[in-house]
């Protein structure tokens, strides 16, 4: 069994301002706010997280094979997509 990461580091999809970052092993992090634009990415299609994006590591959930936000590695795609506010 491999160590899980939990550090990675975080490049901004609209400024590519890169930050290191420790990665929560109990939640998904849908949201991160960029250090330098203040830009809220959001996760790309098929990802669960903005570490699984946007990131040099995927989120510890994924590194252990396991899922993310609940959902099974063995899930259709579209149950792992996460709902924000306003497309509710």
């Amino acid at each position: 069994m491999r160590a899980i990461i939990l550090e990675s580091v975080l490049t901004c999809p609209h400024c590519n301002f890169a930050k290191q970052e420790a990665m929560p092993t109990d939640a998904c992090q849908f949201f991160y706010e960029c250090g330098n634009c203040r830009t809220l990415p959001r996760p790309n299609p098929g990802d669960c997280c903005v570490l699984c994006s946007f990131g040099s590591m995927k989120c510890p959930p994924i590194q252990e094979r396991r899922g993310c936000c609940g959902i099974g590695m063995d899930a259709p795609p579209h149950l792992g997509k996460p709902i924000f506010w306003g497309e509710i």
